[in-house]
């Protein structure tokens, strides 16, 4: 009988200010009681990754709920993305002093140093692009932050890092989502965090991967050199309702429904439904509530009922082909207007609607869907 504990490893990608969502898929395991053996990350991915080494979760979502772009950047405050391009031009690269006071501020060394969880980063040396994987008893005392840092030197928009003569800069320049660091270490099963973010993504790895989970947003979590404290606290709370999705704790994609509150072709509609109706992505829904908020979501777009009726009428007074069908439908940009002329088809023409025709549901899948729910659940 084979009673070797399961390794599980935590891979946490680069992505700057979108690293708040990594906190939130953090938050999610620790309530499920799942423990970390393993943290490898690359740039942002290295910072949150030492705060799981050090088990602080509390003190990073504070960290992520207090960080703006200036307390990061060598740029002044309330900086947009134009600040960068001008210290970029004059400065080759925005200065990290702020990002190693802040490192400073809530990294413990000796905390790293002395978990029991295996910790690794990734780095790029710039003279020749050579990775180095590093784990901590790799790296010499006193110089872990200095390797954070430079994992996290997302060249050339700042500066690279120089440690013992040589210049560093974001490991995401060779492996932005550092499995095959988990791998390496004997990781039997992997939770990675993938922020779609500018980086080389190494896919051999994922393949190699007998146990893999990977959690990722369909939702755009913003400019990785913006941070601001608003959309962190959003991407915080989507990387924890994505990470409870991605666990079967709760249902839904780009939304979050509790679990069971509709089957799974209806919670397929919901989700088409709630993205048309732009209903907000962070509220876990229950079915109840989630029919509430979509109800008042409808009656506040009248005008483009009016306009899908309209559309209706001119629709149903002409014998329309599928090719004709399609036609009209790309002259609709306004999703709305073109759910709510579904359903209003569908209702009157049933199994003749010529919107179940198999190419037209694959032209629009998501209005289809969306209108199917109206239909069912007599929202329109």
């Amino acid at each position: 009988m084979n009673n070797k504990k399961e390794k599980v490893a935590l891979v946490l990608s680069g992505g700057g200010s979108r690293g708040a969502y990594e906190a939130g898929a953090w938050q999610a395991l620790t309530e499920l009681g799942i423990d970390i053996d393993i943290v490898t990350g690359t740039s942002v991915g290295s910072i949150n990754g030492a705060m799981v080494c050090q088990g602080d979760l509390e003190l990073t979502i504070d960290l992520w709920k207090e960080t703006e772009t200036h307390m990061i950047f060598d740029v002044p405050e309330g900086s947009q993305t134009i600040d960068y391009a001008k210290e970029i031009v004059l400065n080759k690269g925005a200065g990290t002093t702020g990002l190693m006071e802040l490192l400073s501020k809530y990294i413990d060394e000796e905390k790293v140093r002395n978990s029991p969880v295996d910790y690794g980063l990734v780095v790029v040396e710039l003279a020749n692009l050579k990775p180095h994987f590093l784990f901590k008893e790799d790296i010499k005392k006193g110089q872990l932050i200095d390797y954070i840092l430079a994992s996290s030197s997302v060249f050339p928009a700042v500066h690279a890092c120089q440690i013992d003569g040589k210049e560093y800069i974001d490991g995401g320049y060779y492996d932005v989502l550092p499995v095959e660091m988990a791998l390496n270490k004997g990781a039997d099963k992997i939770f990675a965090v993938k922020l779609n973010a500018i980086g080389v993504l190494r896919h051999e790895p994922l393949k190699n991967a007998r146990d893999l989970t990977i959690i990722e947003s369909k939702w755009n979590l913003g400019n990785t050199l913006i941070f601001d404290v608003n959309n962190s606290r959003r991407i915080m709370r989507l990387g924890y309702l994505d990470t409870m999705k991605a666990l079967g704790i709760l249902d839904g994609e780009y939304y979050a429904f509790a679990k069971n509150s509709f089957s799974k072709t209806d919670t397929k509609m919901a989700d088409a439904c709630a993205h048309i109706f732009d209903m907000e992505p962070t509220i876990l829904y229950t079915k109840e509530q989630f029919l509430k908020k979509l109800s008042f979501s409808i009656s506040s777009f009248g005008k483009d009922f009016d306009e899908a009726m309209s559309n209706f009428k001119n629709l149903g007074s002409k014998m329309l082909n599928a090719a004709e069908i399609i036609k009209d439908i790309k002259s609709i940009a306004n999703a709305r207007v073109l759910c709510f002329m579904i359903a209003q088809n569908l209702k009157e023409k049933g199994a003749d609607s010529i919107f179940l025709n198999r190419g037209i549901i694959r032209l629009i899948p998501e209005p289809i869907l969306a209108a199917r729910f109206l239909n069912k659940y007599g929202l329109i």
